[in-house]
Order: structure tokens, then sequence, then C-alpha cells
């Protein structure tokens, strides 16, 4: 009962705006267990909640020059703050991210700007978000959350001598004009990792802060060291396409990885920094019996899999939402069946949105102690806030946070699974450009992902891994399959999804009638075909978590790669 009225006086306390402090700074000073509770609170009353977010945003912001532009000052509604200040994206921001770079202060947030995160890059030139003192509390603050929530689904992972792969990205990459940290956002995320996870992590803290690592020296180490320790329980990493991938060259470079764990040492074919060697070198020890566990699974199996050589993995953290599905459930076959799958959490370079609560389950409740939300509907103009969603409704995310970003379209779309009270469940869905467009016909990456779904269930056939363009020369849909099995009967899959749209997109079934279009083509991708896309598509400094696999591609791929086309037809 206490503890109840403990939270609802800070609650209160927070909604009444008669705070010195900003609300992350609040909530910062709050041990785990208040956090959490409050987390659950303020799920009841998320329209409060969000207009005291609001509030407090602004208050931080008003003696900026973009406050101060806005008035920021006089702005006591949520009403008014959308009458004031109108959408925006990337581009209303750059002649003031260009100044904050060089240092400039007071320019979108009160103060200097802590650091920057680069945006991968998936939709164009990376970009460098801000972010102010308070947005990186926020963000360490949602990572805590999540943190705490994924040990109270797998507490398992907790026990003593349990330890755990985090596979991350650098937390910086480089410095502004202005000496200001550049980094990832999933450097980030590591970063702020609670302290009782970091010392569970199979990585040491030498190899995750290293800079200038190539891929391949990166992805063997990881292995080497995760190779090594018998009671690994989890990975915790963004892409799990990245832990996929590390297997595989795991069984390319067994004997390697076997001789440097008997020995303690790094093989010498490892292209790495003498005083990075070093420095790894003198914290290893020779582990002759792992050693020798290592090679009798191999003599007995034929090659390292994951429930011999880790008899207590038994979690995996990772995006489950979009097209990452696809790889978690090719993944899962790898894995023994009693894996637990936790969302890793819908977030970008812009800020960390949501915090799953469920096992097996890519969507998450708000965050709504660290932004403000609106959701715009599919073709509407007027936005709506939290606790006006309907539930399997799809939203474009505008978010505005104590970062210096007002009203800022995300151009994400997400999908609410569901609704507790006034409370929506989000997962991301795609970003709202992916669309394929041929002939004033236009389908959306999840209207796409619904159709092949559907379809697959129909047939039973399972689909790895798809890609869809728009062949102008031939005026048709083709789409690009790599599928489990080895035996697909590609006329079927194609007969079938061409049906599917017909009959659910009126538009493109009366292009069909009229035959502007052609009917729909299927190039089955041989096996293996995802994950070269994987290692052809890293961007320079980047590895594979970094890297996503558009849906809507432009050209066909390689005829190497292609397996078969229905109807003997040649792409």
């Amino acid at each position: 009962m206490e503890k109840n009225l403990m939270q609802t006086e800070t609650f209160n306390e927070i909604i009444s705006g008669n705070i010195q402090k900003s609300i992350p700074e609040i909530l910062k000073e709050m041990p785990n267990e208040k956090l959490i509770q409050f987390f659950f609170e303020i799920k009841k009353h998320p329209e409060e909640m969000q207009k005291a977010v609001l509030l407090d945003i602004l208050k931080h912001a008003e003696k900026s020059e973009f406050g101060r532009k806005f008035g920021f000052e006089d702005i006591k509604s949520i009403a008014a703050f959308k009458q004031t200040v109108p959408i925006s994206n990337y581009d209303d921001y750059q002649l003031y991210i260009e100044k904050l770079k060089a240092g400039e202060p007071d320019l979108l947030f009160a103060g200097k700007t802590a650091s920057f995160i680069a945006t991968s890059g998936s939709t164009g030139v990376p970009k460098l978000i801000p972010e102010s003192k308070n947005g990186e509390l926020v963000k360490g603050l949602v990572s805590q959350v999540r943190a705490i929530l994924l040990l109270m689904m797998a507490p398992e992972v907790m026990a003593p001598d349990k330890k755990i792969l985090a596979i991350a990205n650098p937390s910086e990459y480089a410095k502004t004009e202005g000496n200001i940290s550049v980094g990832s956002a999933s450097g980030q995320a590591a970063k702020d990792i609670p302290v009782e996870l970091q010392k569970k992590m199979a990585l040491p803290v030498e190899l995750i802060l290293a800079k200038d690592l190539g891929n391949e020296a990166t992805d063997y180490l990881t292995i080497r060291y995760a190779l090594a320790e018998k009671n690994l329980a989890g990975v915790v990493c963004s892409n799990i396409a990245h832990f996929n991938i590390l297997l595989k060259k795991m069984n390319a470079s067994v004997a390697d990885l076997v001789t440097d764990i008997r020995d303690g040492g790094i093989s010498a074919k490892i292209n790495i920094d003498d005083e990075l060697r070093a420095k790894l070198v003198s914290k290893l020890k020779p582990n002759p019996e792992r050693a020798a566990e290592l090679e009798k699974i191999v003599k007995s199996r034929s090659g390292l899999d994951v429930g011999s050589i880790w008899p207590c993995f038994s979690v995996v953290s990772c995006w489950m939402s979009s097209t990452a599905q696809r790889i978690v459930n090719d993944v899962k076959k790898q894995l023994p069946e009693h894996v637990k799958f936790l969302e890793w959490g819908y977030g970008a370079s812009e800020g960390k949105f949501n915090i799953p609560d469920k096992a097996c389950d890519p969507a998450g409740l708000l965050a709504l102690f660290g932004y403000f939300f609106e959701f715009l509907p599919i073709g509407e103009e007027k936005t709506l806030q939290a606790d006006e969603l309907k539930q399997g409704a799809y939203y474009e995310l505008i978010i505005t946070s104590y970062s210096g970003l007002y009203r800022y379209n995300m151009k994400d779309i997400v999908f609410v699974d569901e609704t507790i009270g006034l409370s929506p469940r989000i997962v991301f869905v795609c970003k709202a450009s992916e669309k394929l467009a041929i002939d004033d016909y236009e389908m959306a990456v999840y209207e796409i992902e619904e159709a092949i779904r559907t379809v697959s269930e129909q047939i039973n056939e399972e689909i790895r891994f798809y890609q869809v363009l728009a062949d102008e020369k031939q005026n048709r849909l083709v789409f690009i399959v790599e599928p489990f099995s080895e035996d697909i009967d590609g006329e079927a899959f194609q007969l079938a999804l061409e049906n599917h749209i017909i009959a659910h997109h009126e538009k493109y079934g009366n292009k069909r009638k009229s035959q502007e279009l052609a009917a729909l083509q299927v190039l089955v991708m041989k096996d293996g075909y995802r994950d070269s896309l994987f290692t052809r598509s890293i961007l320079p400094g980047k590895n594979v978590n970094q890297t996503k696999l558009k849906t809507i591609v432009k050209e066909f791929p390689e005829n190497d790669y292609i397996k078969n086309w229905p109807g003997g037809e040649s792409c």
C-alpha cells in the first residue's frame, strides 16, 4: 500500500508540472523496483502522462532559439502545440545541426549537444541526430526498463555462472568539428545496459570498445570468446541475422578457434592492431578442457551446434518485427525448442519508442515517459494521441523529443497490436516510403508482407526471405523468394500469390483484367541468397548488425542465384 501511494504521489507531482528537475532526471534517481512500478502505473494514464512530458520538453527548450521562435513559453496545451508547431522532417533541422556540430549551444534545446547518433543510412546518406542531456537520459531509462523486463521474462540468465553474448556496434565512431561524439544507436544501447548485466558479458570491454577493427576480425573474436564460454545463456543483438552468420563462420573456422581456446591465444591469421592483441591475449588463459570438449562435439556431430556447445542457451533478444520475423523463424530452426525469443525493442537513431513486455511477441508498450507521441492514420491529415488509437490499425509515427525534434515525422508505419485500457502496444511495420509502384498502382510493404504470409500458409510453403521489384519492361510485379523447402512448387506459389493480390487489391485486379499489367512472376532463389546479400550489402565501417536489406529493389538478382523461374521464363 505504501509503495502504491509513493507511485501515486510521484505521478501526481509530475503531471502537476510543479517539479524543478526534468522528468528524465526524476526517473533516473528511482531504484529499479520503483521505476518499473511507475512504468506500469503510467500506462493507466497515457493522456495525462503525455501532456506532462510534452510540457516538460517545451519547458526545457523555451529559451533555445527554436523555442523562442515558436513561443514555447506560452504553449500550455497539446492543442496549442499542434496549432503552433508544424510537422517536420530532417531537412527542417539541417541548418541547426550544422551549428550544433560546431559546438554552438541553445539552438534546439537548452545547453550544448551531448552527442550525435548516426543513422544506419538505410534510406540514403547517413544523417546525424543530435542528443541533449535529457535525451540521453531518456534512452538510458528505456534501455534500463527493457533490461529489467527482459530479466523478469528470462530470470535464468541471471544465475551466477551464466554469460550473455551482446553483439553491438561501436558506441563512438568519431568526433564532430566541435569535438562532440558521434556514435550508433545500438552502440549507445550497449553502453546503457545495467551494470548487473554488463558483468555477465562474454566479450571483454577492450573488444567492445575497439575502434577501426575490421568485420572479419570482429566476427572471429566474437565467436572465439563466445565459444570459450560453455555457460553462455543467451545472445542480445539488434539483427539476429548477424548471429546466424556468426554460427556459419564458427564452423568454417572451427580448427583455428579450438586451437586458440586450447592455447589461450588469438590466431595470427586475424588482422588486429598489435596493442589490442596484446591487451586481449594478456587476459586470456589456456583452456584445454574446453577445447577437447569442442573437438569431441565436432567429431560426433560433424560440426558445432548451439545445443551441444552451449547447453544452458535459453534466450535470444533481437528485432522480431517487420521482415526481421522471417530471420527469427529461420534461426529458431537451428536452436533448441525451449529457447525464448524476446523483442529487442522498436527504436531508431531518433529515439527508443516502445518497451516489449511479453515473450515471443514483437509488440511493446509506448515509452510514455520519454517522448510525446502523435499518430497519423494512413491517408489522413489529423494526428491522434496514444489514448485515441484503434487496435488493428496502421499509423505513421510522429515524435517530439527532449533532443530537439518537434512533431518530427519518423516516416515509420506502426501497427497497434492491442490496447490495454487506453495504452496501445505497438509494433514497427515498415518505412512509409517503402512502396512498390508500377503503372500508377502502389502496394505498401505491409500489404506485400500480408500477401506473402497468407499465401505461404495457404499452400504450406514457408518463405525464408523475399524482395519485390517492378519490372517496367514487362509491366509486371516480380517476387524474388528464397524458400525453406528445396522442392517448392514455384508455379503453385506464383498462381496463389497472383490470385490473392487480385482478390484483395481491386486496382491491381482491374489492371490485370484490362491487361494493363501482366501476370506477376516469382523467381525462386537458391539457399543462402539472403545471407549473401547481407555480406555484400555491408557499408564501409558497418557490419551485419547494422545492415538492413531492402524489401523493394530496382534490379533483378544475378542469374547464378536463381534456382528457377516458374513457367520457364527468363528474367
